[in-house]
C-alpha cells in the first residue's frame, strides 16, 4: 500500500471509534459532525476491504481485521505523538506496570481468565495485575484519584474524572441444589425456600414481586464463591447472573431455574481513569475486558 495516497487522518478516526464504541461519542471527540466521520469511517472500509464495525442492536462491535488493526494503529498514533512532542525515546514502561483492577466476582469469574489468554497471545507475556476488593461507594473515588486503573461497576460513573461503557448485560436466575431441579420454581416456592444471598442484596427492591424483601434469609455473604458452595452443601436457593450461574452449576452441580417473576436484567459497566484514555497499554486491558464480556 502507497502510504502517500493514505489520508492519515483515518487512523486517528479508527482509532477514536475503537475507543469510544460508539459513532456519535467518536465525532464528539474528534470535533467531527456525524456525517463527515460516517463518510471517513467509509473511505477506511474501502481502503482495507473490511466493513471494520458491524452493528449488533444499539452496538456496534468492532470486526476481528478491526481487532487486529487497533493495536498497531494506537502504537503508531503513540510514537507520532510522542516525537512531535519532542519526547521520541520514551522508555517502554510496560514491563514494569501493574494494573490494579476492581471487577468484583463476575469480572474475575467471567472475563479474566480470557483476558490473560488474549493479552498472553498479543504481548507474548502474562500481564502484571493485581485484583481488589473495593468498597461500591468508594470505587469511583478510588478510579478517579489512580488507586484503581479498572472496574466493574453496577451503574455508570458519575464524576468528571472517570469514564464508563457498559460491557455485559446479563438475565438473574435461581439456583438450587442438584437434587431440587424437578421441583418448578414457583413465587410461592421461591419466598418458601431459604436462600443465601449477597450483603448489597438485603436493601435491594425488585418491581413486580412484593415478597422479595420477605424472602427467608439464612445466609448472608459478600462474594459469589461462597455462595454457590453452600446452594450446593446447605440446600440453600441464590439468584444471581446467569452467568455466573452456569459457570458454578459446571463446578457444583446445580440446577438453574428462572424466576418466577420479573427482574431487570444485570447490566455492568467498565470504568476507568479519565487519565488512562489514551493509554495504549490501558486501552489494550479495556478492550481484552469488553471483548470477553460479549
Amino acid at each position: 500500500m502507497n502510504l502517500r495516497r493514505v489520508d492519515l487522518n483515518l487512523l486517528t478516526i479508527f482509532d477514536a471509534i475503537m475507543t469510544e464504541g460508539s459513532i456519535t461519542r467518536a465525532a464528539a471527540r474528534l470535533g467531527m459532525t456525524q456525517p463527515a466521520l460516517s463518510n471517513a469511517l467509509t473511505r477506511l472500509r474501502r481502503l482495507v476491504d473490511d466493513p471494520l464495525f458491524v452493528r449488533i442492536g444499539n452496538r456496534i462491535v468492532p470486526t476481528a481485521r478491526a481487532e487486529a488493526l487497533a493495536l498497531p494503529v494506537r502504537q503508531a498514533l503513540d510514537l507520532a505523538e510522542r516525537a512531535l512532542s519532542g519526547h521520541p525515546e520514551e522508555p517502554d514502561r510496560e514491563e514494569i506496570r501493574i494494573f490494579t483492577l476492581a471487577v468484583g466476582d463476575v469480572g474475575e469469574t467471567i472475563a479474566l481468565p480470557h483476558v490473560l489468554t488474549r493479552l498472553r497471545r498479543e504481548t507474548g507475556r502474562t500481564p502484571r495485575l493485581r485484583l481488589r476488593c473495593a468498597p461500591p461507594e468508594t470505587i469511583e473515588n478510588e478510579l478517579g484519584n489512580g488507586a484503581v486503573d479498572l472496574a466493574w461497576l453496577v451503574f455508570p460513573a458519575s464524576i468528571q474524572e472517570v469514564n464508563s461503557e457498559p460491557v455485559m448485560q446479563d438475565e438473574f436466575v435461581c439456583v438450587v441444589p442438584a437434587a431440587d431441579a424437578d421441583k418448578q420454581m414457583t413465587k410461592e416456592r421461591y419466598l418458601a425456600i431459604d436462600h443465601v444471598v449477597l450483603g448489597a442484596e438485603i436493601a435491594a427492591d425488585v418491581p413486580g414481586l412484593g415478597g422479595w424483601r420477605r424472602r427467608r434469609i439464612a445466609m448472608e455473604v459478600h462474594d459469589y464463591a461462597p455462595l454457590a458452595t453452600l446452594v450446593a452443601t446447605a440446600g440453600l436457593a441464590a439468584t444471581l447472573p446467569k452467568r455466573l450461574a452456569q459457570h458454578y452449576s459446571a463446578i457444583y452441580g446445580l440446577a438453574i431455574q428462572p424466576l418466577p417473576f420479573e427482574m431487570p436484567p444485570a447490566i455492568i459497566h467498565q470504568a476507568w481513569p479519565r487519565a488512562l484514555d489514551r493509554d495504549s497499554t490501558h486501552i489494550r486491558l479495556r478492550r481484552a475486558f469488553k471483548a470477553a464480556a460479549m
